[in-house]
């Protein structure tokens, strides 16, 4: 049976809310007691069976808060489940930590289904606004994105007319050179995302040395309940503070277009000024249409072999047939040689497209620079390849990041066990 042990703060007068919270641990529900003391009183439930809590909650309001700590987790995910079925109309709220040593209960209160979620960390002020929100009526709308915390971010997609154009590499490069690296200007902590879906899937992951528990399915199918707290601790992030979102290493299937994959991006542009989206590798067919459709510019990247020209023709085919042939699309011509036969601005008159730019071939400095960790603007500021790259972060709105600066923000899901990197 459950053993309830209200926790009511002596200094003040004891407000009317109340709030369950099942945990183990004593010092924990007193400590959330201290922290709610000017707007809840907190019942301490330490019991595991579902009925008894659920009707607990009920006479409280129907919310009920688990212990998402690090040792708890589980146990909570666990009881999660089963309050589910037996007590759907439940409102299940997490507490937890989003710090970098305690941040992994953030998700396992998301893929556990509850509401929202409660810093421990957060300020007195920020702890009252989710307090505010977690004690807000339930309503789940099923076709209404969130409201943008900021403007609309832009969606720029890096469409590969082959494998093997250099894609994948263009992408790690840009986005981390679009991040903001530099604290002090003031910019949002998360500025910029990398959509991996290239080919092999993870490729541009695989270059920025970064691993994750949460993909692209993961986010996906929990669109509607994308919000910052789960965007700051879910999402992988390079040294830069550029944010990843993947799919799986190694999955052969193409990304799923279904479901909630409208609602999935309006989240994220509401979140980030830039989404980036690494589509390397993948034939116009396998693109999810609303990536086509929402993105406000498609870059084709090619290089000035026979079979990347050849491919260029036949993509342009399907975009055309897919009614996707219009303005936003630009070429970027890789591995770019003057005496390598037809020039740049030949290829883009042929094929009636804007030339976005060049980039050099530079296979051995990115091959060396890969082999000791890091992206070529990071060993190399000076290459030609980086500084090719800076009129495209131009257009970007982004300035180049300073050689030496990287941030010492840690991932908060998962720490950096060593680089993984290709070398070829």
């Amino acid at each position: 049976m459950s053993v309830p042990a209200a926790l009511f703060p002596m200094s003040k007068p004891e407000p009317g809310v109340v709030l369950v919270f099942v945990s183990p641990d004593p010092a924990r529900a007193q400590r959330l007691s201290a922290r709610l003391r000017d707007v809840a009183r907190v019942q301490w439930e330490t019991g595991t069976n579902e009925l008894v809590l659920a009707e607990a909650a009920r006479k409280a309001g129907t919310r009920l808060l688990l212990d998402y700590s690090p040792a708890a987790a589980t146990a909570s995910s666990e009881l999660a489940h089963r309050l589910m079925l037996h007590a759907s109309e439940l409102i299940l709220v997490g507490v937890g930590s989003t710090a970098t040593d305690q941040a992994v209960g953030v998700l396992a209160a998301w893929h556990a289904g509850v509401r929202d979620f409660l810093d421990m960390d957060a300020t007195d002020e920020d702890l009252r606004v989710l307090l505010d929100r977690a004690q807000a009526p339930a309503t789940w709308p099923r076709r209404e994105a969130a409201p943008a915390l900021r403007p609309r971010g832009r969606l720029v997609l890096l469409l590969g007319v082959r494998p093997g154009v250099g894609t994948s590499t263009l992408a790690a490069h840009l986005g981390a050179m679009a991040a903001p690296a530099d604290e002090a200007d003031g910019a949002p902590d998360r500025q910029a995302l990398l959509l991996d879906l290239g080919r092999p899937a993870g490729d541009a992951t695989l270059y920025l040395g970064v691993d994750g528990e949460f993909h692209y399915d993961d986010a996906l199918r929990s669109a509607r309940r994308i919000d910052a707290t789960l965007i700051q601790t879910a999402l992988g992030q390079h040294a830069s503070r550029l944010a990843l979102l993947s799919q799986v290493p190694g999955t052969l299937e193409p990304p799923r277009g279904d479901g909630d994959l409208d609602v999935l991006l309006e989240r994220l542009r509401s979140h980030f000024a830039l989404l980036l989206c690494d589509l390397g590798g993948l034939p116009v067919a396998q693109v999810p249409v609303a990536l086509l459709r929402d993105a406000d510019e498609t870059w084709l990247v090619a290089d000035q072999s026979i079979g990347a020209v050849v491919s260029l023709d036949a993509m342009l085919r399907e975009l055309e047939r897919a009614g996707m042939r219009d303005s936003r699309l630009s070429l970027l011509v890789n591995r770019y040689d003057e005496s390598g036969g037809a020039t740049a601005m030949q290829i883009a008159r042929r094929f009636e497209l804007p030339l976005l730019a060049t980039l050099p071939e530079r296979p051995r400095a990115l091959r060396a620079s890969a082999n000791q960790g890091q992206l070529l603007h990071q060993s190399s500021p000076r290459d030609p390849y980086v500084r090719a790259l800076h009129p495209i972060l131009a257009k970007l709105h982004a300035r180049p990041p300073r050689a030496a600066g990287t941030s010492s923000w840690k991932r908060a899901l998962t720490g950096l066990g060593g680089f993984r990197w290709k070398n070829s």
